[in-house]
């Protein structure tokens, strides 16, 4: 099958819509700190359904900024720890952050709540599929448009656009690397591209992950990145919520990709990048992440010649009184990490609410509206 055709055929496989409404982003406010303004948005992904977000750039930068959207991960959302710290470390050397709230969660939750997987029933999979959408398909094209959002924007560099995400934040920025032609640069974290991910996961990324086999091979699916989009693959070796069996078979399943795949990419261009016991991690943020970054993208704050502090996740947390889910609370995985120390502090959730308390649980909002609009 060819380029152009493959990708078509999977964006056909997800239900993204052919069709995109004007954004009409609407300003929330925005907070100064330490060198950063963060500002808040709501801006419509399609009819009926809106997203809150928040965008993280430098104060004052001096030319059109490259822009990176992060996708969250499983029960993730805008104002959990490593969607403030590495948004923030981003934009202290020099490039846009746009997070955005999942479908499901936080702001997007019918009820507020915070690390909630309300995506994941099986009837909420099955709702979507039967409309023609698939979760994972609404939550590519959410990301597709938040980079239509940030194009609304005269200080962002339209040439120099990338996505970066961990878990199921990696398994969006996989999809979007193989379907979105405007990215320049992908980081995948904590995801593997092989096939072990077709008997593995939730319904959101396993069910997607089968039909893709029946379209293309993973090679074949990771070349549609080619010859643009630079894409470095990052994990933990010990990774077992990942490379579930502890037999290195994801591993050694994605490593046979990128290496089918590397003589369709520049030299330099893709790669794979392991942690020695390292578990499941946010890796987007790791100092290799940056340098990558700076190759590809440019970092107009980051010296790749300089070692950049760091300091252990499981600390920063324990000193700002952030309690870590119980699932990735541990030493092997979030606790374990070990990012860069640019003397970056916490924000607050309520910093970050781009909804009026009147609005939370409002259908343009939530997974139940969504569902409802997709149904009509």
């Amino acid at each position: 099958m060819q380029t152009e055709s493959l990708r078509r055929a999977l964006h056909d496989l997800l239900g993204i819509p052919t069709v995109r409404c004007d954004p009409a982003p609407e300003s929330r406010g925005q907070i100064e700190r330490d060198g950063i303004v963060v500002e808040k948005w709501i801006w419509t992904s399609e009819p009926g359904s809106r997203v809150p977000s928040v965008l993280y750039r430098p104060a004052h930068p001096t030319a059109p900024m490259p822009s990176i959207v992060i996708t969250c991960g499983h029960g993730g959302s805008k104002s959990q720890w490593q969607y403030t710290y590495i948004p923030q470390l981003y934009a202290k050397l020099g490039l846009a952050c746009l997070v955005l709230d999942p479908v499901g969660e936080e702001e997007r939750h019918i009820c507020g709540d915070l690390g909630t997987r309300a995506h994941d029933p099986e009837e909420v999979h099955t709702c979507a599929d039967d409309a023609g959408r698939l979760i994972m398909g609404k939550l590519v094209f959410d990301t597709m448009r938040g980079i239509d959002f940030l194009f609304t924007r005269s200080d962002i560099d339209r040439e120099r656009v990338g996505v970066a995400g961990n878990s199921l934040g990696g398994a969006k920025a996989s999809w979007m690397l193989a379907l979105d032609t405007r990215l320049k640069l992908a980081l995948v974290s904590g995801w593997a591209l092989c096939d072990t991910m077709t008997v593995t996961g939730k319904f959101c990324t396993r069910v997607p992950n089968q039909r893709l086999r029946t379209l293309c091979t993973w090679p074949e699916f990771l070349s549609l990145a080619a010859p643009h989009c630079a894409v470095l693959i990052l994990n933990g070796d010990a990774d077992i919520i990942i490379d579930t069996e502890g037999d290195s078979a994801a591993w050694e399943g994605t490593r046979n990709t990128v290496a089918c795949a590397a003589p369709n990419f520049p030299d330099g261009h893709i790669a794979c990048w392991f942690e020695p016991a390292g578990g499941h991690r946010p890796y987007f943020g790791y100092t290799v992440a940056l340098k990558w970054i700076h190759r590809h993208l440019g970092a107009p704050g980051f010296d790749p010649e300089e070692n950049l502090p760091t300091f252990n996740s499981g600390d920063w947390c324990d000193a700002n009184g952030i309690v870590l889910e119980k699932l990735y609370g541990t030493d092997l995985h979030q606790r374990g990490a070990t990012l860069p120390d640019l003397g970056i502090r916490p924000i607050h959730r309520t910093d970050l609410a781009c909804l009026r308390p009147e609005e939370i649980g409002d259908p343009r909002y939530t997974l139940e509206g969504w569902l409802e609009q997709i149904r009509a």
